[in-house]
């Protein structure tokens, strides 16, 4: 099992915690987003459980995010504080249905200057209320389209209400994990923003990259093979999603308990490394020839643990006071600690032991398709561990190379 240690982390926030970010702006489809929003939070009022819908459509009743399975409306609890809302976007033209507070929704909605009487006058009043029931058709967005395309795409819908195992009651829907139509419940309006319209920018900050569609077609965009659960050691592309984040709770954690950091073990002998871990379920990993990083990142429905593994590696320095960065392709040991932990530690041995010289040992805390673990916040303590370690020749002992 060989892996790349690259990891990006997105703090990802609830419309109830995020700081307002909705500048006013002189784009023409604003206004027409605000009334359009107005529009369909009216025709959400006349709407019940008993409600006909078409299969797929998504929108807002008695306060709650609703989705059309089989004719009938399936509801979810937005959560403590928040309610069922459309939206106007703020980068192009369109709504989302969203859960927000219902000051963040009476914000949004003022900052485009539309209101209840300018509404009625609406010449979109008519289709942004057949839309209520016919619901957004988003699958074939591209990644690049423009406004005017999503426009014509229909409304763009989003839902934040999850239940406690991080996942929505669509998730679990077999039909829905089967279909090849990105479910309108799960865009992203978010990821239009290239968030540089924060208040404050930290300096050298820079657009993120957008889509209208959650990037599903992303590795479209670019030359590189797909991953297809592979290691391709030149490179390739993944269209996996990230899955669930780990909540700040749950961030794990590791410590070598032996060899610890400054250890000296005897050259060419048999040693056995020891990992103390927490809050990683472990034992949970998959074939890393044919299903890497082939499947979302998972957490267990009690503690909210990632479900996954760890890793050995041991690598030779020339001097402990090194400042050349090593070459991850050269390792002088690795192995994947796939057993569920004992007593809240993980084991191998490392059959022979090494030549003697200086070495430095990390860890590499996994979820179970063997991608770095992920986590809700930016800023956190280091998830793995490092140390370095002293291995001499038995017969010169007094000589630490």
């Amino acid at each position: 099992m060989k892996f790349s240690t690259v990891f990006a982390a997105a703090a990802l926030f609830s419309a109830a915690h995020a700081r307002p970010r909705y500048i006013a702006r002189s784009s023409s489809f604003l206004l027409q987003n605000g009334e359009d929003a107005i529009a369909l939070n009216n025709q959400f009022k006349t709407l019940t459980t008993n409600s006909t819908c078409t299969t797929g459509s998504n929108a807002c009743v008695n306060g709650e995010f609703a989705q059309c399975v089989g004719g009938k409306y399936v509801l979810q609890s937005c959560g403590s504080g928040l309610t069922c809302a459309a939206l106007p976007l703020v980068n192009s033209a369109g709504t989302s249905i969203t859960c927000a507070t219902e000051a963040d929704v009476q914000s949004r909605i003022a900052a485009t200057g539309a209101t209840s009487a300018a509404n009625s006058t609406s010449s979109s009043v008519a289709s942004a209320s057949a839309s209520a029931s016919a619901s957004a058709s988003v699958s074939s967005c591209s990644a690049t389209a423009t406004a005017s395309a999503a426009a014509a795409a229909s409304t763009s819908i989003t839902s934040t209400g999850t239940t406690s195992s991080g996942t929505t009651s669509a998730s679990n829907n077999t039909a829905a994990q089967s279909s090849l139509t990105l479910l309108s419940s799960l865009i992203n309006t978010g990821f239009e923003d290239n968030g540089t319209n924060e208040f404050s920018p930290e300096a050298g900050e820079i657009a993120s990259a957008t889509s209208s569609n959650n990037f599903i077609n992303f590795c479209a965009t670019v030359n590189k093979p797909l991953t297809n659960g592979t290691q391709a050691a030149n490179g390739s592309c993944n269209a996996a999603p990230m899955g669930v984040i780990a909540g700040t709770n749950n961030m794990p954690s590791a410590k070598w308990v032996y060899p610890a950091n400054m250890d000296t073990v005897p050259a060419n002998q048999n040693f056995t490394v020891v990992l103390a871990v927490s809050h990683l379920q472990t034992g949970h990993f998959v074939n890393p020839a044919t299903n890497f990083f082939a499947a979302p990142q998972t957490v267990n429905d009690t503690t909210g643990d990632i479900q996954g593994h760890s890793h050995v590696v041991i690598e030779k320095l020339q001097a402990l006071n090194q400042t050349t960065p090593t070459s991850p392709g050269t390792f002088a040991f690795f192995k994947g600690l796939n057993d569920v932990a004992v007593n809240g530690t993980l084991s191998t041995v490392v059959t022979g032991g090494l030549p003697a010289g200086v070495y430095r040992m990390a860890s590499i805390n996994a979820a179970a398709n063997h991608q770095p673990v992920l986590v809700a916040v930016a800023q956190h303590g280091a998830l793995d561990d490092m140390s370095h370690e002293f291995l001499y020749d038995h017969l010169r002992h007094d000589d630490l190379i």
